[in-house]
């Protein structure tokens, strides 16, 4: 009997500190089926001041849920928020996907990491590993467990999460994780923290779910970088970046000597050397004055509108078509200014610029592409066009 209690003591651990409560969760606690070796979540609340949100923090690969990311979860905290750090299989980074001819290998990477679907060749998770299930069934565990704290409010019924009330957010390639659970399902923010690192090599430009439209508009996506960063390439980061459409109407702000709110933009990062966490990959994340004023601004700001609230775009006429140097373009809704990508038929991203309202119309120069088919996206709506 003594050895069953002192079992179930290691599995689920509570730490009051002031304010902030922790507890370390071992997946087994929530599902007799996962193994009982893992990494427990690590799970912090605020027992006096809550805000009644919940970021979900997703690691970078190889990290410790129980053990990495600690400044930031009681930071978060601090401030208000429920925090699950999450535990979940993170073996293979996004990165070593670089150089496969694949175009869609990185939709598939994140597909089945995410939500369990068999379909990438690169990591093996199903449905019960997937981070929709782990984090399903951990604020299940919760809400039972502790029915005082009110973890039934991120619920929306006993099989599905209400992302409305879910900050998403991740370090590396947990960035990318939460970045792809925000096209899924609308989020109250997403936080990217050197990241998203879904960049080909194979094909030099983002990767195809990147450039696709989401369910979360740009507007809530915080992203915060290294400028440093030698695990995957600024450069390579910012072109992510300008994929998801986050630099239509924003640019990069450094924020290491000003401070917040960083010119309201969403896009920032930082030359701050590593120190003890190592790698400029993970500046982003440690403990300094520096990022504690970032994490608060990236938390707490208010959501402000940018080009990405227009209204939609319903129907495009693309004439001539085809077109041999420039194509122009009859919308149903005429705007003044709208973002739009020419990808080739493999997805690949071959331009992305704003498209300008000229005389009541809009023309766009096609002159640099070879013969053949492509695809011009408006503001989230694709449309096939030939190039002569």
């Amino acid at each position: 009997m003594k050895k069953t209690i002192l079992f179930l003591m290691l599995f689920s651990i509570g730490i009051c500190y002031g304010q902030v409560q922790t507890y370390y969760v071992k997946p087994v606690l929530t599902d007799v089926n996962y193994s009982p070796t893992e990494d427990s979540s690590a799970i912090s609340i605020n027992t006096t001041s809550p805000v009644n949100k919940l970021f979900l923090f997703i690691g970078g690969t190889g990290s410790s849920s129980s053990k990495d990311y600690n400044a930031l979860r009681l930071h978060a905290a601090n401030l208000g928020f429920d925090f699950i750090n999450l535990s979940y299989p993170n073996n293979v980074a996004a990165a070593s996907l670089a150089n496969s001819n694949d175009p869609l290998v990185f939709d598939k990477y994140r597909q089945e990491v995410c939500f369990g679907t068999s379909i990438s060749n690169d990591v093996t998770v199903d449905s019960l590993n997937s981070i929709y299930t782990r984090t399903l069934k951990l604020i299940k565990y919760l809400d039972v467990t502790y029915p005082s704290q009110n973890w039934g409010q991120y619920l929306a019924s006993p099989s599905s999460i209400n992302w409305s009330k879910v900050l998403v957010g991740g370090h590396s390639q947990g960035s990318g994780h939460a970045c792809y659970l925000a096209k899924q399902y609308l989020v109250e923010r997403v936080l990217m923290f050197s990241g998203p690192n879904d960049y080909s090599n194979f094909f030099s430009g983002p990767a195809n779910w990147l450039n696709q439209a989401g369910t979360t508009p740009i507007n809530r996506h915080y992203s915060y970088l290294s400028l440093n960063d030698e695990v995957v390439a600024f450069s390579k980061q910012f072109a992510n970046i300008s994929g998801l459409g986050m630099l239509a109407s924003d640019d990069t702000t450094f924020v290491d000597n000003i401070s917040s709110p960083y010119g309201n933009s969403r896009c920032l990062y930082t030359t701050q050397p590593p120190g003890l966490v190592l790698l400029n990959h993970n500046a982003t994340i440690k403990l300094s004055t520096i990022n504690n004023d970032v994490w608060t601004y990236m938390l707490t700001s208010t959501i402000v509108a940018g080009l990405e609230n227009n209204p939609k775009v319903n129907d495009i006429k693309i004439f001539p078509n085809p077109a041999k140097d420039f194509i122009f373009l009859a919308l149903d809704n005429p705007q003044n200014q709208l973002v739009y990508s020419i990808y080739n038929v493999s997805g690949q991203l071959l331009k992305q610029n704003l498209l300008v309202q000229q005389n009541g119309g809009y023309k766009i120069d096609i002159s640099f592409l070879k013969p053949g088919a492509y695809i011009l996206n408006v503001n989230g709506l694709p449309k096939r066009f030939i190039k002569l």
